[in-house]
């Protein structure tokens, strides 16, 4: 019954279904009271079941996250302020920590990705007929300017359908509802589940895995082609080299990423939008890190507070990086960027250890390659303390578990048991993607100079 209750959650987390049809119930607050309801059931099974996936390593990093996140607005504004940051942070940890109660099985994190796959297609399709007919573009569409960005070109015609519109006037780019209202993060969340899709592969099953495989992935693929993402497209591209360049060698799959990237612009996958630094919106993104640099220069123990990037400029970073350490300062950037580096590597250790002819090593391959995806996408996003990373690290952390219970009988157990060395190396990383983005922010300045 609880394992049920929280498939239901899960879903309920993606579907949004309050907020597309019964936005009015939204004061009742019925998906924080489903979440209680199956935190509660979740400690009490789990409690009687001997305990869930997540180490001493992990819940000692939520928790110290969730206070550099408090205590980052707490410093700047006041303990009421510092408070309500709690409060808005709170559900995603807690989600996390209860996926960690549920988690316990492959079994289990099978069905959760499965159940999440296809609301993620339930509301591809929705997002694309609305594409085709206009039916709630004013939710699952974000209509931006184009050539023209005249008064009388930005009023909405209510019956204008975006499918017909070739006038270029406009962009058009789908997204949904919930945390994914952003045509990036909606993009970007279909990035890093792909390969959980095609975790469900079975060999010699062709017309299974072209109903149940090779359908939904034309269907989400579209998607990300109409949210115009350009994050998404190089995401999709890191999903392709780290799951083919071992059979092609790094120079063909580079080749072929090269030839495919073309045909993308051929198909005008970005909406017509570039990706050089002189371009308003890129160029304008790098002017947004060199801000970030400078709220960690002014404010460097906890930064400027949670969610108040867009306060001291006027534009977010759009990168996952320079908004956690412009947020958070380096104490937070530390504990955030350590629970990712101790989720990889203990993913990367599983690999090792695991069996390759096992169906967890499988699903450790295809969840190590999904971070890639999300990271690549996450260089041109800003979502860092939103539910689906969060949600992408405790399915890492699901197969983990689902792997070391695999060869619980064998000496590899005690080395994927032991805790996990991650300061020293999240301390470097630290180092290494602070000067990164200095770089090219330099750079940047030097050679084009600052957007307008």
């Amino acid at each position: 019954m609880t394992f049920k209750l929280y498939l239901l959650l899960m879903a309920l987390s993606y579907l949004r279904p309050f907020d597309l049809f019964a936005p009015e119930l939204a004061v009742y607050r019925p998906m924080l009271i489903l979440l209680m309801i199956v935190l509660v059931m979740s400690l009490v099974t789990t409690r009687k079941a001997g305990g869930g996936i997540l180490t001493g390593q992990h819940i000692r990093l939520i928790w110290a996250l969730l206070l550099a996140v408090t205590m980052s607005v707490t410093m700047v504004e006041g303990f009421g302020n510092g408070m309500n940051s709690l409060v808005s942070f709170l559900p995603t940890v807690l989600l996390f920590l209860i996926s960690g109660l549920n988690l316990t099985s492959l079994k289990r994190v099978k069905i959760t990705g499965a159940v999440i796959v296809a609301s993620l297609v339930v509301l591809s399709c929705m997002s694309i007929a609305c594409f085709h007919t206009g039916f709630m573009k004013d939710v699952l569409i974000l209509k931006q300017h184009g050539s023209d960005d005249s008064a009388e070109l930005a009023a909405m015609d209510v019956n204008e359908i975006p499918a017909l519109d070739t006038s270029g006037r406009y962009l058009w780019r789908v997204r949904s509802v919930g945390f994914l209202a952003d045509p990036n993060d909606f993009a970007q969340t279909i990035v890093c589940f792909m390969p959980v899709l095609f975790a469900f592969y079975q060999a010699r099953r062709h017309l299974r895995n072209l109903l149940f495989l090779g359908l939904p992935a034309g269907i989400l693929l579209y998607t990300i082609f109409l949210t115009h993402s350009r994050g998404s497209l190089l995401g999709l591209a890191a999903l392709f080299f780290f799951n083919i360049k071992e059979r092609l060698g790094t120079l063909k799959t580079g080749l072929l990423l090269g030839t495919m990237a073309m045909g993308a612009m051929a198909f005008n996958f970005t909406g017509g939008r570039a990706y050089s630094a002189n371009e308003e919106s890129a160029g304008g993104r790098i002017d947004a890190w060199s801000e970030g640099l400078v709220m960690l220069r002014n404010y460097p123990i906890l930064g400027v507070g949670y969610q108040r990037f867009s306060e001291h400029h006027s534009h977010t970073a759009h990168n996952i990086l320079v908004v956690t350490f412009g947020e958070i300062g380096f104490v937070g950037y530390w504990i955030w960027l350590g629970l990712i580096i101790l989720t990889f590597k203990q993913l990367s250790q599983a690999i090792k250890l695991v069996p390759a002819n096992a169906d967890e090593h499988t699903w450790l391959i295809r969840l190590r390659t999904s971070i890639f995806g999300f990271f690549t996408c996450g260089m041109f996003l800003s979502r860092a303390f939103e539910p689906p990373l969060f949600i992408l690290l405790i399915f890492c952390l699901g197969v983990w578990h689902a792997g070391k219970m695999q060869v619980s009988n064998t000496p590899a157990a005690k080395e994927l048991a032991a805790p996990m060395l991650w300061r020293g190396r999240t301390v470097l990383m630290m180092f290494i993607s602070i000067m990164a983005i200095w770089g090219i922010v330099m750079i940047k300045t030097m050679t084009v100079g600052r957007s307008v």
